[in-house]
């Protein structure tokens, strides 16, 4: 059994793996933020009530987004991202992938990070694509073992498609 940096085997897949505790934080945080807007008597209580529900729903996202996964499965032919918000569940099968792609993200022209996109045509429109967000890297290192390690999972070569 070989053993991966970003993935880890689970029963016959592999599953994308994720760091927890900062977005955790991050939710806990803007969840006892909101709350905090609902408890203080301010001026406007409009205001109190958007303010304080706008920043508890972004903590739910921040927290809900952490519990979601992305699932290789070898046996299927599969991708699937599953989490707690059942209507951003997806299935994708290996068939309808079309490329793996890197962009690199700039905040304010400074580099931030790279994100590491797949794309799979739709099978019920044959004009668009969608696209799955699967990894959010740092350096070219981090980038080519990713790219090296998902290539040697999924088998899925663009080179090969072609």
């Amino acid at each position: 059994m070989i053993s991966y940096q970003y993935f880890v085997y689970d029963q016959g897949s592999y599953l994308l793996k994720r760091k927890k505790t900062g977005p955790i934080i991050l939710g806990t945080f803007f969840i006892l933020f909101g709350v905090l807007f609902f408890t203080l008597i301010f001026k406007s209580p409009i205001g109190a009530l958007l303010g304080g529900s706008a920043f508890f729903f972004f903590g739910f996202f921040c927290i809900a987004a952490t519990f979601t996964k992305l699932i290789f499965n070898q046996t299927t032919q599969t991708i699937e991202r599953s989490g707690t918000l059942a209507y951003l569940n997806k299935q994708y099968h290996f068939e309808n992938y079309l490329r793996i792609e890197t962009v690199r993200i700039y905040t304010n022209f400074i580099y931030t990070r790279t994100a590491v996109n797949l794309s799979f045509k739709n099978p019920e429109s044959p004009d668009k694509t969608d696209l799955l967000t699967i990894a959010s890297l740092r350096n070219s290192k981090q980038i080519e073992q990713f790219m090296h390690e998902f290539h040697q999972i999924t088998g899925l070569n663009h080179e090969q498609l072609k």
